[in-house]
């Protein structure tokens, strides 16, 4: 059994979140970038044609402009409301003085902080990665938990790998 307790800390809970909403969205952000390309695409060719045919590329050019700038506007507003979510947290963590422990045993995964208590059997999650120099467990391709480093030490974090490896399939994200 490998068991980690460790305090509240504010400068890891911002950069794991930050981590966390990066490696969620991504997908979003590359459909953002194919938006982007698209439109400029059309607004090139809408440029270029003065045919019969470039009214028909401008409608279709200020439509996928619109739906650009929508998804645009929505991953701000996405962003913005993770984040504010995530430091309403941090400052309830905070002041509460949050302490949470981790237990990594042959048959579960268990959690526990100041408020809940789960535990997992090891065939609830389907991959676990690691990733700047945080331990990630995954549940169908989302992520459940976080633990960095520099809350364990060396050993104990090579151990959860260790075990983790034994129980879960790596998954680069």
């Amino acid at each position: 059994m490998i068991n980690v307790t460790v305090p509240f800390d504010k400068s890891i809970f911002i950069k794991s979140n930050k981590l966390k909403f990066r490696l969620e969205y991504k997908q979003s952000y590359i459909k953002l970038l194919i938006y982007v390309m698209l439109t400029m695409g059309l607004i090139i060719l809408i440029i270029t044609d003065k045919g019969p045919s470039s009214s028909f590329y401008g409608i279709a050019g200020m439509i996928l402009f619109i739906l650009t700038l929508n998804y645009i506007l929505r991953m701000i507003n996405v962003r913005t409301l993770f984040f504010r979510e995530m430091d309403a947290l941090c400052e309830k963590h905070e002041q509460q003085n949050f302490i949470y422990t981790y237990e990594f045993t042959n048959d579960e995964f268990s959690y526990s902080d100041n408020e809940k208590r789960f535990h997992f059997n090891w065939g609830a999650f389907s991959n676990y990665s690691v990733i700047n120099d945080f331990f990630i467990l995954l549940i169908d391709k989302r992520i459940f938990f976080m633990l960095h480093k520099s809350e364990t030490s060396e050993s104990q974090f090579n151990d959860i790998i260790e075990l983790t490896n034994s129980k879960l399939s790596f998954k680069k994200v």
